[in-house]
This record gives C-alpha cells, sequence and structure tokens, in this order.
C-alpha cells in the first residue's frame, strides 16, 4: 500500500488556504496513495472532514496529528479511529501555551467540513509548543492504543537531531520518519538513531504541488498496520 503520512489542512497556520480536506485527500488519490494522514499541527480538528473525504474518493485514512513538544521537537501521532485522535488533541490543545493565532504573522487556522465550507477558526497559536515533553507526549499517544513516531528527525528544525542531537533510545520508538531514508544506516553507525527502527518517509505538504510527493510503500511488518 502507497502511503502519504504527513500532510497538513489549511488547520495549520502554516499551510496554504487551499489545503481543504476534500482537496488534500483528492490530490493524494490522484498522486496514487492509497493510504493518508492528515497530522496537522496539535490538532485533530479537520479530521472528520477528512475521513467523510477519502471515503467519498476511495482513500484509506490513517487519523494523526504532529506534536509540537515542549523542547520544540515534532512528533507524529497515530491513531486508529478519529475519535482517539480528537481525544488525544482536546487533551493536547489544554496543554499548549495560550498564545493567540495573529492571522497577519502565523495565517489562519480553519476548520472545515467534508465539503470544504469553513466552519470556524481556532483561536489558540496551533504550531506553539505544548508542555508536554517528547516522552511524555509518545507516553500519552501510546497509552490511548496510538503510535507516536518523531517526524523528519534528521531536518534541520524541530526535529530530534537539530534539539535533541539524537533520537534518545529510552524513549522506545519503534518508527522514525527521515527526509533523507537512505541515510538510516549511517545514522545509526553515527549513533544518531538506534538499530532496528522501521523508518518512514513523507511529503509534509503544507501547499497543494507536494502532497503525494514522496510516497512510501506500507510493509505488512509495519508497526502502523496494527492500526489498520
Amino acid at each position: 500500500m502507497r502511503y502519504d503520512l504527513h500532510l497538513h489542512t489549511c488547520l495549520s497556520p502554516c499551510a496554504d488556504r487551499e489545503m481543504t480536506p476534500a482537496t488534500v485527500a483528492g490530490l493524494a488519490k490522484l498522486a496514487g496513495a492509497g493510504l493518508i494522514a492528515v497530522t496537522d499541527h496539535n490538532s485533530a480538528l479537520n479530521l472528520p472532514a477528512v475521513e467523510k473525504a477519502c471515503r467519498a474518493y476511495g482513500v484509506r485514512l490513517l487519523p494523526g496529528l504532529e506534536v509540537t513538544c515542549a523542547e520544540e521537537v515534532h512528533l507524529l501521532c497515530y491513531f486508529k479511529t478519529v475519535e482517539a485522535a480528537l481525544e488525544y488533541g482536546s487533551r493536547l490543545y489544554e496543554a499548549l501555551r495560550p498564545v493567540p493565532c495573529d492571522p497577519v504573522i502565523w495565517g489562519e487556522q480553519w476548520v472545515m467540513d467534508e465539503e470544504d465550507r469553513l466552519l470556524y477558526k481556532v483561536d489558540k497559536l496551533l504550531t506553539a509548543a505544548c508542555l508536554w515533553p517528547l516522552e511524555e507526549a509518545a507516553g500519552r499517544c501510546r497509552r490511548m492504543g496510538g503510535v507516536p513516531v518523531p517526524a523528519h528527525a534528521d531536518a534541520g528544525s524541530y526535529s530530534v537531531f537539530s534539539m535533541l542531537g539524537m533520537l534518545p533510545p529510552e524513549a522506545g520508538f519503534e518508527a522514525v520518519e527521515l527526509r533523507e531514508p537512505q541515510r538510516a544506516d549511517e545514522y545509526v553507525k553515527r549513533g544518531l538513531l538506534p538499530p532496528g527502527l522501521e523508518v518512514l518517509v513523507s511529503s509534509d505538504a503544507h501547499f497543494l504541488a507536494a502532497v503525494g510527493s514522496r510516497l512510501g510503500d506500507l510493509s505488512p511488518a509495519s508497526v502502523l498496520q496494527k492500526l489498520l
């Protein structure tokens, strides 16, 4: 199954306004993805609309969101159901620092329905760091039956490499997302990653042209299979 498991919608203030739930689902289908995950920053509020759009387009949805942890590390959290993702997101919203979203600076944060109609806007800045450290955010995800995956671990910002220097082996991650997956063995040899991790690759799309631009192939042995 080909996948793109790191997509944003117009709920994320840093994403284009054209990244509406139905548009993202439709473009992913055209790109050849059979499975997608919409992982907006610190929120799952567009997932109900995405779920309906995915059904209409014949794309499978893995519900998720992207947590900005206290260390400014991004963590992808995947769940079996939209309801579980929404519950996690609700608790996460309470742990977000009370920074208002100035649309002039950050952009607006739109919650949409399945027909891409604006329902309301979120006021608290969703790209702000929450109060949960990385291991706490991951632990909360696991206790709700989810799978936590460090996002773009080898990126120059908001990653475990840039903020922590390495992926802490004691955190117990089973998978990691890399921008340069071909360097995974090198990262292990350098002590940046523990051995044996499943490596995921996705687009991290914030604009239309990037949707489905980097598709991975989900193996039958993937840690994410238990959520599907």
